[in-house]
């Protein structure tokens, strides 16, 4: 019998000891928690490090993760401002900022996604449909407004989420977008006939800018030539003066003598050796020859 009373001694102190060590809990770096008394929770949020409660059954320790989540929304298909159906898949980056209320709607992850799709669905709905296509795909940098987009659907998110469930968004994504099959073919002969409009439109301007730089190249070398004439034209005058001016001077020395040449001048000109010419015995040319002089 004593024996018997030292085993049931012994039983019954591990078993008070074992209860007693679950008033002891632990909270990781990445964890918050909370207590439920008897199913009820408590106000406090318990943060990173040991702490004491009630044994169980009495407290129950609820453990919540700290860290960023990210969900990711299934491709969904969207209409944009210009009536253009658009697939869109996006992801969101969020954590619970309070665990008493992520408890009372949600109450775990698999919730918390459940709802952030509803929300985040509407949300991306919503501000698609109020920008166009061109706003998600254009070659000109400037007219792609995805970081807007993305910030839109982020404060569209982050009040409900936060009123409703208790989770922080941190930041919406846009991840990629596309065009639904049906409407792929349509929208891409689209896009060439657009990018066939801007190269015909680029290849006219191209003529164009052609057009004009060939054009002040005539003009250019027509007033370059006009120059060059009206400078040659002077200089032919000055010339033509300088040269009168020295006949003049000769005349004036030798009348005789200026005629003489002037009329030998005349003959180099128009006799060459296959000119054949008759002359009076009494003109100056045979007159020349056969004396020698004039």
């Amino acid at each position: 019998m004593k024996i018997f009373g030292k085993f049931t001694l012994t039983v019954i102190g591990l078993v008070v000891l074992f209860w007693l060590s679950t008033s002891i809990f632990m909270v990781q770096a990445t964890e918050s928690a909370i207590l439920t008394r008897f199913a009820s929770p408590q106000a406090q949020v318990y943060q990173p490090g040991a702490h004491l409660k009630f044994p169980w059954p009495i407290d129950k320790v609820i453990r919540f993760d700290r860290r960023l989540l990210v969900f990711n929304h299934e491709p969904t298909e969207f209409l944009t401002q210009d009536k253009k159906n658009l697939l869109v898949d996006s992801f969101a980056v969020w954590k619970i900022a309070d665990e008493h209320k992520f408890l009372a709607t949600v109450r775990n992850r698999s919730g918390a996604d459940a709802r952030l799709l509803d929300i985040l669905t509407a949300a991306t709905g919503e501000v698609v449909g109020k920008y166009p296509l061109s706003n998600f795909i254009n070659i000109e940098a400037e007219n792609v407004k995805l970081n807007e987009i993305n910030g839109k659907i982020t404060e569209a998110v982050a009040r409900p989420a936060r009123e409703d469930y208790g989770v922080e968004i941190v930041d919406v994504r846009i991840n990629a977008f596309n065009f639904p099959a049906q409407n792929r073919a349509s929208v891409i002969k689209r896009m060439q006939a657009e990018r066939d409009r801007i190269a015909t439109r680029y290849r006219s301007e191209g003529d164009e800018e052609a057009l004009k730089i060939e054009a002040g190249t005539d003009l250019e070398k027509r007033k370059i030539i006009a120059e060059a004439k009206r400078k040659a034209e002077t200089i032919r005058g000055r010339g033509e003066a300088e040269a009168i001016k020295i006949y003049g001077a000769a005349y004036a020395a030798d009348p005789d003598f200026y005629r003489f040449l002037r009329k030998l001048e005349a003959y180099d000109k128009i006799i060459d050796p296959n000119t054949t010419i008759f002359l009076r015995s009494d003109s100056d040319l045979w007159r020349m020859i056969e004396r020698g002089s004039p």
